[in-house]
């Protein structure tokens, strides 16, 4: 196990908030493979260049079961509430199972008809932020509320619930903000809710993936209660909380290097540009963690077995061994095989709904709105520390004559 008295505390700091964390730059250079203390007391081993850590996301030997480090659910603190999906927490044969049950809700037939949704959202919020006297937060408005609207219909969740459930996945999400208490009062309130719109929706069912995942529960028995209400806790907190930062960091990123805007705006397929925008910027800050199955090795260091390793998304991402001038934003970049929303079995299943909404939102925002600026210096947008997802807490936006 690494010593736990290291230096290093995860996640590590960013100066400035708006570029990872500094130290990732020493780390590949020279230890690629650093001990770091979790903010749950527990240590792991962090890995920081590309190839190692895509390693870790695809080898078996790296274990998404936490019982091979000795690690609970209960005990293992803040650092792993994502840990809430079965899905998210199974090897093979369970995770191909129960993967198998809801990937045709997330198919890209199905995704696709969520254009019109996207863009009547999209379009109502500019118009409502446009009539609007600036400043205004772009995180509590377009940032928020496009992936609410979006994804809740598309599970079957009301939007007016949207309040309530962005509350309760933050505090989910943030691995210092809130005390055990808190926390445990927040999954008991989602909890018992979720069990509530689970059965409204098998009694009043719709063309949505919560009617579709409580048939295949109650009906055709492919899998548990438990199995159910932990798959849709899984996608609105990973699903709500990762579109609504990456649209931010996207956003400032591209006010940051306006020269990339006409760019954008000018692509006949903005996907290009929406891939290495996700390279570039990271609301993820670790892959979920790995446990080791067995002693490893990685860039020359012995990882016993029984080791928690989580994979550093943001160093990986920026690696120069991988990407050329990988501090620069380059739309015409021929490769941008990033690993922000994962690769193998444990990739994010919702990543085609995030590209999709960020493909048609960012566009949509400087068509709408082309002289939109900051309202505030760089160094005065405020991050938000100590997240699994994090980003900006707002981004205070202005247009017109300066």
């Amino acid at each position: 196990m690494p010593d736990p008295s290291c230096p290093y505390r995860f996640p590590l700091p960013r100066v400035p908030a708006t570029e990872p964390p500094g130290a990732y730059t020493g780390f590949r250079a020279d230890s690629p493979v650093v001990p770091v203390t979790m903010p749950s007391g527990d240590t792991a081993y962090l890995i920081t260049r590309y190839e190692d850590a895509r390693r870790v996301l695809v080898d078996p030997r790296y274990s998404r079961r936490l019982e091979l480090a000795g690690l609970e659910l209960g005990t293992i603190g803040l650092a792993e509430h994502l840990l809430l999906s079965t899905l998210s927490n199974m090897d093979r044969p369970e995770h191909t199972r129960l993967r198998r049950v809801v990937a045709p809700e997330f198919t890209s037939e199905r995704v696709e008809r969520l254009v019109p949704r996207i863009q009547e959202v999209t379009e109502r919020i500019l118009s409502e932020t446009a009539a609007a006297q600036p400043p205004v937060d772009l995180m509590s408005t377009l940032c928020h509320d496009l992936p609410a609207a979006v994804l809740l219909t598309y599970l079957g969740i009301p939007f007016s619930d949207s309040g309530d459930l962005l509350s309760w996945t933050k505090t989910l999400t943030d691995l210092s903000g809130h005390t055990q208490e808190e926390v445990d009062e927040a999954r008991a309130l989602l909890h018992t809710y979720l069990k509530g719109v689970i059965q409204e929706r098998l009694g009043d069912p719709g063309d949505d993936v919560l009617t579709a995942l409580a048939r295949r529960c109650y009906e055709d028995e492919r899998i548990t209660e438990l199995e159910l209400e932990a798959l849709v806790m899984f996608l609105l907190i990973g699903g709500l909380h990762t579109v609504v930062y990456q649209l931010g960091l996207c956003v400032v990123a591209l006010l940051q290097d306006p020269d990339r805007i006409p760019e954008l705006l000018a692509a006949d397929d903005p996907g290009p540009a929406v891939e290495e925008l996700l390279r570039y910027t990271n609301a993820v800050e670790s892959s979920l963690l790995r446990i080791t199955a067995e002693e490893v090795e990685i860039a020359g260091v012995r990882i016993p077995a029984g080791s928690p390793v989580l994979s550093a998304i943001p160093s990986a991402n920026r690696d120069p061994e991988r990407f050329d001038r990988p501090d620069t934003l380059d739309f015409d970049r021929p490769d941008t095989a990033h690993l922000t929303f994962g690769v193998g079995m444990h990739r994010c299943l919702g990543a085609p709904i995030s590209r999709l909404m960020l493909q048609i939102a960012l566009p949509a925002i400087f068509r709408r709105l082309p002289d939109l600026r900051l309202a505030v210096p760089d160094d005065e947008l405020r991050w938000l520390p100590d997240r699994l997802l994090t980003g900006y807490e707002s981004i205070p936006v202005t247009w017109g004559r300066p």
